[in-house]
C-alpha cells in the first residue's frame, strides 16, 4: 500500500511539474512559495506537498459536511494556476462561486456534472481565459496560515477565509464563474 501511495504521489508531482514547464515556470527549490507566498522552506514543492495533508485535517465525513476538502483544493489550485491546465481556473473559480455565493452543499457527485457543463461551455468560449491575479496577490491567506489551526472549528474558519480571500482576488473572473454557475444550476434542476 505504501509503495502504491508513493507511486501515486510521484505521478502527481510529475504532472504538476510538466504543467509548470508547459507554462514556462522555472520552479525554485528554496524559500517561500513563489506563487502564493506561503511561508515554506522548499518553495512550491513544499506548498504542493502540504495540500495532500491539509485537505484531510478533519475526518472525511466532516470534511464533506463543512466542504473544507473542496474549498482547500479550489483555493490551492487557484493560487497555483501555473501548475494546472488552462481550464482549471474555470472549474475551481466556478465551484467556489457555487459554494460561497450560491450556497450549494457540494458533494463529489457534482464535480463530473460541473466538468461536463464546462466542456459544453468551452465549445462557444474556446478562446476565453480567466485572468489570473499577479503572483502572491491571489488572496492574503495561504496554506501555511490554515495549517496553523489548532482546532476543528478554527480550521473550518480558516479554510473559509482562505477560499473567500482567493475567490475575491479573482474578481475579473466572477462574471464567467457566475455564467457557468447558472448553467450548472440549470442542469442540476433539469
Amino acid at each position: 500500500m505504501q509503495m502504491t501511495l508513493a507511486i501515486l504521489r510521484e505521478n502527481d508531482m510529475q504532472e504538476w511539474q510538466e504543467q509548470a514547464f508547459k507554462n514556462n515556470l522555472v520552479i525554485l527549490e528554496e524559500g517561500e512559495c513563489q506563487l502564493c507566498g506561503a511561508k515554506t522552506n522548499k518553495n512550491l514543492f513544499e506548498c504542493v506537498e502540504k495540500t495532500s495533508f491539509l485537505t484531510h485535517k478533519l475526518n472525511h465525513e466532516l470534511g464533506i459536511k463543512y466542504m473544507t476538502i473542496f474549498l482547500c483544493v479550489d483555493a490551492h489550485a487557484l493560487q497555483h494556476s501555473e501548475i494546472h491546465g488552462r481550464w482549471n481556473n474555470h472549474f475551481h473559480l466556478t465551484r467556489l462561486n457555487l459554494i460561497l455565493l450560491e450556497k450549494i452543499q457540494w458533494s463529489y457527485k457534482f464535480s463530473p456534472i460541473l466538468s461536463n457543463v464546462i466542456d459544453s461551455y468551452k465549445i462557444k468560449h474556446s478562446d476565453e481565459i480567466i485572468i489570473t491575479p499577479e503572483l502572491k496577490k491571489r488572496g492574503l491567506t495561504t496554506i501555511t496560515d490554515v495549517e496553523k489551526s489548532n482546532s476543528d472549528k478554527g480550521y473550518i474558519k480558516l479554510v473559509n477565509k482562505w477560499a473567500t480571500d482567493v475567490f475575491e482576488s479573482f474578481h475579473y473572473g466572477h462574471k464567467i464563474a457566475q455564467q457557468i454557475s447558472d448553467l450548472f444550476i440549470k442542469k442540476l434542476n433539469a
